[in-house]
């Protein structure tokens, strides 16, 4: 199973981002609607909601699509939701760095480059599609997680896999600081600029998300070769239970607001 769980350390590189870059985004932007000024908190709210909506959902499918086919299909739902995770990891991505490009655009044309304590005049509810995203990769990822090792772990050894995979996706957090150490030193022995600056307003985010965006979708190839190869032993538990999570579970907001 080991091929496998390795496959999920890149999901942790993009779920750190949104801990880490995501926040510094939100802060550059306008927090008003009208007069009234939004706390970024509501960001993860938002997450919060694509984190449970989005898993519920996928569960809700999958209970339709095994209740109309063989009961050995069953075993073939965590993996594929691990799957779907990525996909979302992949779009999370895509939609930063499109969401990126045009902030800096804005940036650009209002000569704030030089001015990282000004707000950048553009809502800062652009970045909700990548937040919701975002939750979605977490929620749909946790879930099916979960249910691979009940299903696949062997019996004796499963709390040892819980405490593995925990640290596999903790490998994946770390990766993300290494990532950016690693991405810049490769952009800056090119151009002789690295993309990673003192200010988000002249660093280049964008570039780094899609390369991000890339990295993603290979994974998601890896995956699915090792997962097509993976010998899946029948379900434990055949009934799928949506699952519940804490509103405040994510430390996203626990900075500067």
């Amino acid at each position: 199973m080991i091929p496998l769980w390795m496959t999920f350390i890149f999901c942790g590189v993009v779920s750190a981002i949104g801990d880490t870059y995501f926040l510094e985004q939100a802060k550059s932007l306008n927090p008003k609607v009208g007069r009234i000024k939004v706390p970024l908190i509501i960001f993860l709210w938002f997450y919060d909601q694509g984190k449970t909506q989005f898993s519920k959902f996928f569960v809700q499918m999958a209970a339709k699509f095994i209740r109309g086919s063989r009961a050995s299909c069953r075993r073939y739902v965590p993996p594929t939701g691990v799957a779907v995770g990525m996909v979302f990891a992949t779009l999370c991505c895509i939609t930063a760095a499109l969401i990126e490009s045009k902030r800096l655009e804005i940036v650009k044309r209002n000569g704030l480059i030089d001015k990282p304590d000004a707000r950048v005049p553009m809502t800062m509810f652009w970045l909700l599609p990548q937040f919701l995203l975002l939750g979605g990769l977490d929620g749909i990822r946790e879930w099916s997680v979960s249910y691979l090792v009940i299903d696949q772990a062997p019996i004796a050894m499963m709390k040892y896999f819980a405490y593995f995979i925990s640290s596999v996706f903790g490998i994946g957090m770390m990766g993300s600081a290494l990532s950016v150490h690693v991405v810049g030193k490769i952009n800056q022995a090119k151009s002789g600029i690295s993309w990673f600056q003192s200010t988000i307003n002249k660093s280049r985010l964008d570039k780094y998300y899609w390369v991000l965006a890339a990295l993603s979708a290979a994974n998601l190839l890896v995956y699915i070769v090792v997962a097509s190869f993976y010998s899946y032993k029948d379900a434990i538990i055949e009934e799928l239970v949506e699952p519940e999570y804490e509103e405040t579970e994510m430390n996203l907001f626990q900075h500067d607001l």
